[in-house]
């Protein structure tokens, strides 16, 4: 699973394939670097396969964030800069 483009404006895409071939939920979760929750959604990844265009709240501040993906096979760590 890829986030494109990053560093970003507070909208970016998750793409790319889970351990799986079946429909699954999908957490993602985004906190500021102190640990703080700023974002949450529960995503379907179709046949194991996530393409989803995220759009954060405009008023984050520029800086370093967080992205945890979780997933019944698959957990993940992104870390995003934002610039807006």
């Amino acid at each position: 699973v890829k986030l494109i483009p990053n560093p970003n404006k507070g909208i970016f895409t998750l793409k790319g394939a889970l351990g799986t071939i079946d429909d699954e939920e999908v957490n993602v979760e985004v906190t500021d670097m102190l640990g703080q929750v700023v974002y949450t959604t529960k995503l379907i990844a179709h046949n194991g396969t996530l393409n989803e265009t995220i759009q954060l709240s405009n008023k984050l501040a520029n800086g370093m964030y967080m992205l945890n993906l979780h997933s019944g096979s698959e957990n993940k760590v992104f870390h995003m800069v934002i610039e807006q």
